[in-house]
């Protein structure tokens, strides 16, 4: 289990370590006025002035890009992809009979390699 991305042998260490530097008698008012301080700016000016920055920094990508049109441009781009795909897809297709199973890869119709009429002529020895 982790408590804001700290483990608990972390958490133990740093608990040790508070304890060594402010002693137990002056932990309770250390937390005291750490709590308050950080209470006083979390209520402040600047901390909503850091959370509204960081929600617009966060907005700004899609925020500029409904702006400029390129979510639209950005779809369409996307369909003609779809669109073109499809076609590949459907152009590379092997043209399948009835009695071949699917996904069988046919032979192209032509003649072979092994026909004799395209062989390429044999070349007479010298002797």
């Amino acid at each position: 289990m982790e408590l804001f991305g700290i483990g608990p042998l972390e958490l133990v260490f740093i608990i040790l370590l508070v304890i060594i530097i402010f002693g137990p008698k002056d932990i309770v008012n250390a937390s005291k006025s750490l709590g308050k301080n950080l209470n006083k700016f979390i209520r402040s000016d600047t901390w909503k002035t850091i959370n509204q920055t960081s929600r617009e920094l966060k907005n700004l990508p899609a925020r500029l890009m409904r702006e400029t049109g390129l979510d639209e441009l950005e779809k369409s781009a996307k369909e003609e992809m779809d669109r073109v795909d499809t076609a590949i897809h459907e152009s590379i297709k092997p043209a399948s009979s009835p009695d071949t199973p699917p996904g069988t890869i046919q032979e192209p119709a032509g003649p072979s390699i092994t026909d004799p009429s395209i062989a390429p002529p044999k070349k007479d020895s010298p002797g």
